[in-house]
């Protein structure tokens, strides 16, 4: 198993033992993702914990690991935002005001 399947396994293994939970509850175990751990806990701490039950991974795994998931989520949201802006289009072209159509709404306008 490499380095990233090891952080994998680790999550998994902290969200279903409770005494886990406890001794990593400094390190805000609630608020980590599925696949990442984030980058402002203590690290090494974690990483050592990990090791002396078992799971061994670096910091290089969790910094990739965190990119990819930020990866994720940013092509997420944009492909969000291509389909909000289609669907403002679609809905725009459907606004009669007696023949004459709604101003364009400028998507990049804050």
């Amino acid at each position: 198993m490499n380095g990233a399947e090891q952080l994998t396994a680790f999550l998994t293994k902290v969200r279903s033992d409770a005494e886990l939970q406890q001794q990593l509850a400094a390190f805000h175990v609630e608020l980590w993702g599925d696949a990442h751990l984030p980058l402002d806990i203590d690290l090494d701490a974690v990483i050592a914990l990990a090791s002396e039950i078992g799971f061994h991974f670096d910091r290089a795994d969790v910094v990739a690991s965190q990119c990819r998931h930020l990866e994720r989520f940013a092509s997420f949201e944009m492909e969000n935002a291509v389909v909000a802006r289609r669907y403002m289009a679609r809905i725009q072209l459907q606004v009669d005001r007696g023949g004459k159509p709604e101003e364009p709404i400028h998507y990049y306008k804050p």
